[in-house]
């Protein structure tokens, strides 16, 4: 049986189970919040020259419980208004909308405020991730009370100053206004005395109602938009740094071969190329598989260079899985019973009933994500530190692999989030990242990983195809009396049957 290729299916085994639709890992997962005390709420500093910071964090208890910790992050100064956008970017305008969310109940008026990328830290800002369409519903509350929050700060300080009612203030247009008098303070006239208010207590907050929202619901425009179309350099594939070189990187076709051999001598003869080597990798798919990095001036002569590459590979220990067998697999499956998702009456008896029975066998094949942007990463390992320039969806977790594969704490890795050219879920997984960080090891100098087009339909981690067993069963008006589903899939990580 030929070997388990990349572009067949992938790191994957046939499951061992019958009726089963769906899996585990796509289940739907509910987040409950739980209720922040003051303390916990709100960390209150004042910056220097005078100013209002805020951030929030969600109770410790939470951190390792299916709640997760999502935090927001809000620094009001003299200057201006600034929301931090914490969660990855990858097309589905998260930069825009999570500090809309702040910013509608901080009161901000939209043009007065400056949005920025967040730095990785998750002791700040909670877990900081874009997968499954969550940052929204995660964020939702927690980024609404800190906006309130710092707006109740902001009408606490204006009231002491004018020495009214607090009452007697409202708020619009990044304004604190006292409309007896006529009078009216910017926020950013108020920051400094606003950090000395005392930190009020969540649960004692005021939310907007949603015929109060002035912003949320109203068309804005990305603020992205206009440095996109300017093309100006905002995605992993645009990151540059002085004295970069290039690197590609050839892994083995099928899952869990290694080098054997390879012209390395001859590759580094090939005018551009600085160097090249062999990676032994971790044999994990989503971090570091072995393989043979080449580093270059420029990426034409390091994919000129990967494509005159001649690898030996050994396969002795490789998966033999394939399309081929795991069809002829899913077929004996059917054949057996597996665990019910639904039972609605007695098929049985209602294709027994009917006048007219059919079947069919039905199969859908492994899907790349085929993101716009190919996998990319800039790595430079200087200092027993690591810096990383990533589109990736997880970061915390691109900062854990690298970290354990060029063996150094996860606190020496610095990664900065940058704009992706489409995820999907692809993103969630640190491949890239973690290669770009092994061969920057290596390399001494800044290096910009750069997977070809190629690279990436081949080496995907590719959503999963599966089988579909179809019997049905019709009366004599063509109603159907009678269906069942034997779904046969694979599993994401290739170890434990579909349950």
């Amino acid at each position: 049986m030929s070997a388990l290729n990349y572009s067949d299916i992938g790191d994957v085994v046939p499951a061992v189970t019958g009726e089963r639709i769906g899996t585990g890992d796509d289940a739907s997962v509910g987040v409950r919040i739980g209720k922040l005390d003051r303390r916990q709420f709100l960390k209150l500093t004042g910056l220097v020259g005078g100013g209002l910071m805020l951030s929030f964090t969600m109770p410790r208890a939470l951190a390792t419980s299916a709640a997760l910790k999502p935090n927001g992050y809000i620094k009001i100064d003299a200057t201006g208004i600034v929301l931090y956008a914490k969660n990855p970017e990858i097309g589905q305008g998260v930069k825009t909308s999570l500090p809309m969310i702040v910013a509608e109940e901080l009161d901000a008026a939209w043009e007065d405020v400056e949005v920025i990328q967040s730095s990785i830290d998750q002791a700040l800002y909670g877990m900081q991730f874009a997968g499954g369409s969550m940052s929204i519903p995660m964020n939702w509350d927690p980024l609404r009370r800190s906006g309130a929050a710092a707006r109740a700060m902001l009408v606490e300080a204006a009231a002491k100053r004018w020495g009214v009612d607090a009452a007697s203030l409202s708020t619009q247009d990044s304004h604190v206004i006292h409309a007896p008098s006529g009078r009216k303070l910017k926020y950013t006239e108020l920051a400094a005395e606003a950090a000395a208010v005392p930190i009020p207590d969540p649960q004692s907050l005021t939310l907007k109602t949603r015929d109060q929202f002035r912003l949320l619901g109203k068309r804005i425009t990305g603020v992205d938009n206009d440095a996109l179309v300017r093309g100006e350099p905002l995605f992993g594939i645009d990151q540059s740094l002085p004295g970069m070189k290039y690197a590609v990187y050839q892994k083995c076709p099928a899952i869990g071969g290694k080098v054997k051999s390879a012209d390395l001598d001859e590759v580094k003869k090939m005018p551009g190329v600085r160097d090249a080597f062999v990676l032994d990798g971790n044999g994990n798919a989503g971090e570091l598989l072995p393989g043979v990095a080449i580093i270059a001036d420029n990426t034409f002569s390091a994919i000129k260079a990967k494509r005159a590459l001649r690898v030996e590979w050994d396969e002795s220990d490789a998966s033999k899985d394939s399309w081929t067998h795991a069809k002829a697999e899913a077929e004996r499956l059917v054949r057996e019973s597996g665990p019910p998702v639904v039972n609605t009456g007695d098929v049985d008896a209602a294709f027994a009933a009917g006048v007219k029975r059919t079947s069919g066998f039905y199969s859908y094949h492994f899907v790349s994500h085929a993101t716009l942007e190919p996998q990319n990463c800039t790595a430079w390992f200087k200092d027993g530190a690591l810096e990383l320039w990533a589109p990736t969806q997880t970061p915390g977790q691109g900062i854990g692999s690298a970290a354990k594969v060029v063996g150094i704490s996860p606190s020496k890795v610095t990664l900065h989030q940058l704009r992706c050219g489409g995820g999907f879920g692809r993103r969630l997984y640190n491949d890239f990242t973690t290669e770009a960080a092994a061969i920057a090891k290596r390399a001494g100098v800044p290096i910009k990983l750069q997977w070809t087009r190629e690279d990436d339909m081949a080496y995907d981690l590719y959503r999963a195809g599966g089988f579909h067993q179809m019997d049905g069963s019709v009366d004599e008006n063509g109603k159907i009396t009678g269906w069942r589903d034997r779904f046969i899939t694979f599993t994401n990580d290739g170890r434990r049957p579909v349950s």
